[in-house]
């Protein structure tokens, strides 16, 4: 029974391989319609941005945001709110990051 699982799975994997490499007559090849990363302009941050964000990291809360609340989370990223208290800022960063588990930061 493995055999012909084996057998089974290398017919597809060549199948597959042989139509990944069709080339269409009708595409032309010099204009390509990727745009890699690299090539876009990068958006300069403006002086009253880089305040609020310098402000935000002087006098603001940071929190740990892990998302999703699996056991296992996938992304993690950091959140500085400010507020009136603690409360106040977890709440506009739980706010900001739904379905996200949010926690004390460690730095």
């Amino acid at each position: 029974m493995r055999y012909f699982t084996l057998v089974g799975a290398t017919i597809v994997c060549a199948a597959m391989t042989a139509n990944a490499f069709a080339i269409s007559p009708g595409v032309p090849s010099a204009t390509s319609p990727v745009q890699f990363i690299q090539d876009k302009p990068k958006k300069e941050e403006t002086v009253k941005q880089k305040v609020k964000r310098i402000w935000r990291e002087w006098t603001g809360y940071k929190f740990d945001v892990a998302c999703p609340i699996f056991p296992i989370p996938i992304t993690r990223s950091t959140c500085t709110e400010t507020g009136k208290n603690r409360e106040e800022a977890r709440a506009k960063c739980q706010s900001r990051n739904a379905f996200c588990a949010v926690g004390d930061s460690r730095s």
